[in-house]
């Protein structure tokens, strides 16, 4: 047994990237949960239209200072500012004549421009409504509740709120997308090297990166499946949204997985062996659903982590997936998202067959 015991340990050792990946991944791991759920995540954005200018929407200014960043512009930088740059979760419109109908106890109706798709930065602005009116009381006299009203107008789509289930279902499709795929694939790979297959490949007649895209290729159907399953079981069973164009949502599907399909293929160069490619493929699960917001809404990240969340491409799935889902756009508005999955694409797939070959040759 001690014999056993020494000989598996050495052969454990042997590898340094095996312990090395052992060893860093839970550090990794939590480490990002750390940081995204317990550090202060960055203050709120709140666009403010103040077409008053008189005394009581100044204090309805400073109040609201104290807890968010206010940005004062006027109505069509305010719209802008929720609508195409996502900046915030909603804009608060004073209306003209608000301060003088307060001092004379006359109600006013003050219009809030919602993102519903940032629900939980929403909810925390209505709170500091709460805030800012029972400072105003302190400062003049007392306001009752029915003094202020709330108008409420959704700038990014049809519905004043969305279910817990449309915030999070999709995002977690994806997450098991990625353990799926990535898995499958490095795996897979490294299982058809160990079994001499890819060594054939290498003098068969079709070409080793035509026979290899072909292996590929069925990685990619079967995760557009999955994710087409999941996300359509869910707008079955829970109700979630799918947006109003499926050519929107086929599209997005298949730029998503076939981001997913390369990062397996590179996963699968990088590493000697399964036992290297699961804990690499478990980091890269656990660190693309994170910084990408599959497990949270981004806007809840430290803001050092979200500058950082760009260069992962399930940052820009998920935003497809919210404006489709939470903002029901069509296929015009995931330019962005799909041109930058479409590079990562181009660039990741020769690198990973390129890194495939190599490692294969080597051996």
């Amino acid at each position: 047994m001690i014999a056993t015991f020494l000989k598996d340990l050495r052969l454990i050792l042997r590898d340094r990237l095996l312990v090395l990946l052992t060893l860093l991944v839970p550090v990794a791991v939590i480490t990002l949960i750390a940081a995204a759920l317990f550090t202060e995540g960055p203050r709120l954005s709140i666009a403010v239209v103040d077409e008053d200018s008189g005394p009581v929407v100044r204090d309805f200014k400073r109040a609201l200072a104290e807890h968010a960043d206010v940005v004062e512009v006027g109505r069509p930088e305010a719209e802008r500012f929720v609508r195409v740059l996502n900046r915030g979760p909603a804009a608060v419109v004073f209306p003209a004549g608000l301060s003088d109908n307060y001092q004379h106890g006359k109600p006013t109706e003050v219009l809030l421009l919602t993102d519903p798709a940032q629900e939980a930065n929403l909810s925390a602005l209505k709170l500091l409504l709460v805030l800012m009116e029972k400072r105003a009381a302190a400062i003049a006299d007392p306001l009752s509740e029915e003094m202020i009203t709330l108008k409420e107008q959704n700038l990014t789509g049809n519905r004043l709120e969305v279910t817990a289930f449309e915030q999070n279902v999709p995002g977690f499709s994806l997450m098991f997308v990625l353990v799926a795929v990535i898995f499958s694939t490095a795996l897979g790979l490294h299982d058809e090297r160990d079994w001499g297959t890819l060594a054939r490949l290498l003098v068969a007649p079709a070409g080793y990166t035509t026979v290899l895209l072909g292996k590929l290729g069925a990685r990619f159907v079967l995760g557009v499946v999955q994710m087409v399953l999941l996300l359509v079981w869910s707008h079955i069973v829970f109700g979630v949204a799918l947006g109003s164009s499926p050519i929107a949502f086929l599209v997005l599907v298949c730029a998503a997985v076939a981001a997913t399909v390369v990062t397996g293929l590179l996963v699968a160069g990088l590493t000697r062996s399964r036992e290297q490619a699961q804990p690499l493929g478990l980091a890269l699960v656990v660190l693309l659903s994170g910084v990408g917001g599959l497990w949270w809404p981004s806007s809840m990240e430290p803001e050092w982590l979200q500058r950082v969340a760009p260069a992962a491409y399930t940052t820009w799935a998920m935003r497809g997936m919210n404006d489709l889902v939470l903002r029901d756009r069509g296929l015009a508005a995931l330019a962005q998202p799909l041109a930058v999955m479409a590079v990562y694409v181009l660039i990741s797939l020769p690198v990973g067959l390129l890194l495939l070959r190599k490692r294969h040759g080597a051996r």
